[in-house]
């Protein structure tokens, strides 16, 4: 019964692992059985440059980080109600999120920004 009331987890907690957004991508694309059991419900911070952001179907944000494959992103879903204030488009950021898994791009979710850059 107390699993009911648990509160939803976010990526605020310390991450497991700190990377690119291509190292993460490259793991995946490389090797998605492996991955998936390295990463599976794991926090991850991913560095890297935002190439698009936008709402999901259930009205959430998604930043979206380019990776070296030009058909292979790594897509985060903010936790719900969270914005992507000060984010634009070719920002460098610091993201963390919760993995998700890999359907031809890498999907985090419950995502926090951690820091951001203008370049």
């Amino acid at each position: 019964m107390y699993m009911w009331n648990k509160p939803h987890r976010t990526a605020e907690e310390k991450p497991f692992a700190t990377m690119s957004a291509n190292s993460l991508f490259v793991e995946f694309s490389t090797n998605e059985t492996a991955a998936w059991e390295k990463y599976r419900d794991k926090v991850i911070q991913i560095n890297g440059t935002v190439e698009e952001i936008k709402t999901d179907a259930s009205g959430n944000t998604e930043v979206v980080l380019t990776t070296e494959d030009i058909l292979g992103k790594v897509i985060v879903t903010l936790k719900q109600g969270a914005k992507a204030e000060g984010v634009d488009v070719g920002m460098t950021i610091d993201i963390k999120g919760i993995c998700n898994g890999f359907l031809s791009d890498v999907l985090l979710n419950q995502g926090v920004v951690a820091n951001k850059t203008n370049q």
